[in-house]
This record gives structure tokens, C-alpha cells and sequence, in this order.
């Protein structure tokens, strides 16, 4: 009867929480241990009621020698016993941490998944299947609340992911064993498991049996809250989604690049904007944890007008005045040895893609970046194409006052690392154009002057 309360219980779960759909095959990962075995075992129970079919998968890490070739074998004969069709993988886990300089955990835990995601593709699985139960929710809740968490974390492991199922999640630990107990089912123990050193580990067996002493249900009350949590999540994500598809807007040259208004991002709640954040990384190509999302958020309330901050997935947010952008970092400023130009005709400068033509008779607006027309009587011996230098000034046609062109750019609210890069004309007394900018009161020309016209293309 326990067997059978067992298995009700994780078909009640199943199918509540929607995790597999008839006819489907679902690949369960099989370490060997007493989790895995348990779903196996289970699996094979319900596959009638189901309608499914079962693949297994072991990976070994190759991390405990003698041990590690010990649960390879156990979990083989299991299969064979019970005639499941068997995918095995292993991987290098140490050297892998070791080259991506990363711990061991994580590294194990993606090679593992990738491992798992090969199999399903090999073995035309639909499902993935792990024997996550409610004592590890438990026990991952606590860990995340012990290292600080917002909502998504506090919400624990979702009962599926992708194509990634937990149909036990719903069993606490102790009903895995009695399960297994009662069918007379052996398993292969981990003697790292009780590492306490190991945070996860000192949870398991310190903290966690002197919370069931308050509460022996704890599991299940922790597995029952993560659910009211991630209801509340997705409703705030779906907010979310909606604001950012309405405030985020996606650059017309770099469609991997997104800017949201500092104004707009400030005017909406904390929960929501902190998720629109995190939206707006993940458009850009990156990822963002609870750090990044905070630092994000600082530089949007901070008055540094082009701070920036690096996120995972080689994304930068840099503000640009009154603006967030989520993109690739900046690309590093061209530089060019300043160039004389011609009286009259044609320049290339291709260290920055540019074609330069002098002469009134070529003004013409197809495919510029920029045209320049001056008062040619005003111009001081001959004009140099350069960029900007420290102390460079003008005063700009039809404004009062001299400014640092550094100034002018700030004014213009030109990005910080666009400055250096922006191309400047100047002649013997002095800068008469900046690009983007405008020109110099002292070369503008009136109607009826004789001018020189410069046009700017860039190099196809």
C-alpha cells in the first residue's frame, strides 16, 4: 500500500503541474543514487497511466575515482535488469573547471545538463526528467534566502523548465527511501554527500533536521510556498514583458542593442523595472543575477551621465545621458594621423572607412555622413581633417560664446566613447567644423560668398 500511495502521489503531481503529455519519452537522468533510482522506479510504475516510454542517461564526472566507475556499474546492470535503454557520457569535470576557471559545482552541473540534452536528442526523448524532491527545494530555498534572493529565488526549483521535469518534486526525502524500502530496491550512496563541509551538505544534515523538529512538514510547507511564489512571479513578469515591449527600444542599426529611458525605467515599480532590467539584458545576448541588476539600477539613479557596468554574456549597460543602453561593449575609437586635404578634389583615410571630397561643384547629400560648406575668403591657409585634441575650441555659427568642442559634445549629448572619434576640420587659425556639431561662426557663409564644400562619405 505504501508503494501505491507513493505512486499516486507523484501521478497527481504529475499531472497537475502538466509535465508530460502521452505517448512522450522521457529521459531520466540515472546517477545511481536513491533520488534517481527512485524515479526510475516510479517512471516505470506509471508508464502504463502514462502512456510513455523511458530512457535513462548517466553521466559520470569522473571526480571520484573507483566510485565514480562503481555507480557507472550499478546503474548498468539496473537497466539491463529492467530492460531501459541506456545512454552513458562521462567528462573531465576538474580539467574542465580547471581551463574555464570556474568551481567544480558548476562546471559539473553544465556539463551534466549538456550531456543530458545530447542523450534526449540522441534517444528522440521529448522530456528530461531529474529526481529533484521537495527536501532539495527545501533546502535550496534556505540557501538562497542565506545568500540574499529575490522572488525568483525564494521561489525554489520549478517543477519544469524547458523540457527539463521534476516528477518527484512533490516526494520528501523520506518517503523516497521507504518507497524504495518496500520494493526491496538497492542504490549506490555518495560518501561526498556527507561532506558537511559543503554548504549544501551542512543544510541537509545540521539545519535542516532542527527545522523539522518546529515543523516536520517542512518540506512540503516550503514546496507549497515556492508555488504561491512563482504564481506571483509570472504575474509580475508577464507585467513586465508588456512595459518593456513598450519602453524598450531596439537600436536601428545594431538589433542586438536596446536603450529604455532613464525617466520611464524611474517611474515604475521596483519590482517591475528591476524584471524589465533583466529583460533588456537578455535581448541584448547577456544574463543578469540580482548584482547586476542592482548595479543597473544605481547607474539609472546616480548623475553619472555615461557610467557603465559589465554584465555575463558580454553585454555592457552603459547611460548615455538620459538613456540606458544594453549592448556589446563599445568599439574601441579609430585612430588616424591628421590629414591635409586637398584644394579641390578627393582624400581616403581608411584606417576610418572615410572618403573625403573638397570642391563646391561635388555638394551632394546621397549616402553622406556629413557636408560642410564654408566661406572660402574666411579659411586660414589649408584645412586639416583630424580628431579632437585637448583645448580644441570653437564658436559655432549663430551662438554666443567659445566653447571647448569637448563641451559642445557634452551639450549635444554625444555618448562619451563617440567623442574621441568624432572627425574635426580645422584650418591655421583654428577648428571650423565638428561633425555632428555644426561649424564656426567665422568661416559661415552669407548668401552670395564664394564657398569650398566638403562632403564626408563613409567607405563601402
Amino acid at each position: 500500500m505504501k508503494t501505491r500511495a507513493i505512486e499516486h502521489k507523484t501521478l497527481d503531481w504529475i499531472r497537475r503541474q502538466g509535465l508530460i503529455e502521452d505517448g512522450d519519452t522521457v529521459l531520466a537522468a540515472l546517477s545511481g543514487g536513491a533520488d534517481s533510482v527512485c524515479l526510475v522506479r516510479v517512471l516505470m510504475a506509471l508508464r502504463a497511466q502514462l502512456d510513455i516510454r523511458i530512457v535513462a542517461a548517466h553521466y559520470n564526472h569522473r571526480l571520484r575515482g573507483e566510485a565514480s566507475e562503481r555507480d557507472a556499474g550499478f546503474v548498468r546492470q539496473f537497466c539491463e535488469k529492467f530492460d531501459i535503454p541506456l545512454v552513458v557520457g562521462s567528462g573531465d569535470v576538474a580539467e574542465a573547471a580547471r581551463t574555464s576557471e570556474r568551481g567544480i559545482e558548476e562546471t559539473a552541473r553544465e556539463m551534466r545538463y549538456a550531456f543530458l540534452e545530447d542523450a534526449a536528442r540522441e534517444s528522440g526523448a521529448s522530456k528530461i526528467a531529474t529526481g529533484h524532491h521537495a527536501d532539495d527545494n527545501a533546502e535550496t530555498v534556505l540557501l538562497h534566502l542565506i545568500r540574499g534572493a529575490g522572488l525568483r529565488g525564494l521561489a525554489g526549483i520549478p517543477p519544469c523548465r524547458g523540457r527539463i521535469i521534476r516528477p518527484i518534486l512533490a516526494l520528501e526525502r523520506r518517503e523516497i527511501e521507504d518507497y524504495l524500502a518496500a520494493l526491496g530496491q538497492d542504490f549506490v550512496e555518495d560518501a561526498t554527500n556527507r561532506d558537511t563541509a559543503l554548504r549544501r551538505n551542512a543544510m541537509r544534515h545540521q539545519v535542516m533536521p532542527i527545522l523539522r523538529e518546529m515543523n516536520p512538514g517542512l518540506a512540503g510547507t516550503v514546496l507549497r510556498q515556492s508555488g504561491v511564489l512563482r504564481q506571483d512571479g509570472r504575474c509580475l513578469d508577464a507585467v513586465a514583458k508588456e512595459v518593456f515591449a513598450k519602453i524598450g527600444q531596439r537600436d536601428v542599426e545594431d538589433a542586438a542593442t536596446y536603450s529604455i529611458d532613464i525617466t520611464e525605467l524611474g517611474a515604475l515599480d521596483p519590482s517591475i523595472a528591476s524584471r524589465v532590467v533583466v529583460l533588456a539584458v537578455q535581448a541584448a545576448g547577456g544574463e543578469a543575477d540580482a548584482v547586476h541588476v542592482r548595479q543597473v539600477l544605481e547607474i539609472a539613479g546616480g548623475c553619472a551621465p555615461s557610467a557603465e557596468t559589465a554584465v555575463r554574456g558580454g553585454v555592457m549597460v552603459r547611460r548615455v545621458y538620459d538613456k540606458l543602453v544594453f549592448g556589446a561593449r563599445a568599439r574601441e575609437t579609430v585612430s588616424f594621423q591628421a590629414a591635409v586635404l586637398p584644394e579641390n578634389g578627393t582624400i581616403l583615410i581608411p584606417e576610418a572607412g572615410l572618403r573625403i571630397t573638397v570642391g563646391a561643384e561635388n555638394l551632394r547629400t546621397l549616402a553622406t555622413i556629413s557636408d560642410f560648406c564654408f566661406k572660402s575668403i574666411a579659411i586660414c591657409g589649408r584645412i586639416t581633417a583630424r580628431l579632437r585634441r585637448t583645448g580644441d575650441e570653437l564658436r559655432l555659427a549663430g551662438r554666443s560664446g567659445t566653447k571647448t568642442v569637448k563641451k559642445l559634445m557634452i551639450e549635444a549629448k554625444v555618448p562619451a566613447e563617440e567623442r574621441g572619434g568624432r572627425l574635426i576640420f580645422a584650418d591655421e587659425a583654428g577648428v571650423i567644423a565638428v561633425s555632428g556639431i555644426g561649424i564656426a561662426e567665422r568661416v559661415a557663409p552669407q548668401a552670395g560668398d564664394e564657398t569650398v564644400t566638403i562632403v564626408v562619405e563613409e567607405l563601402i
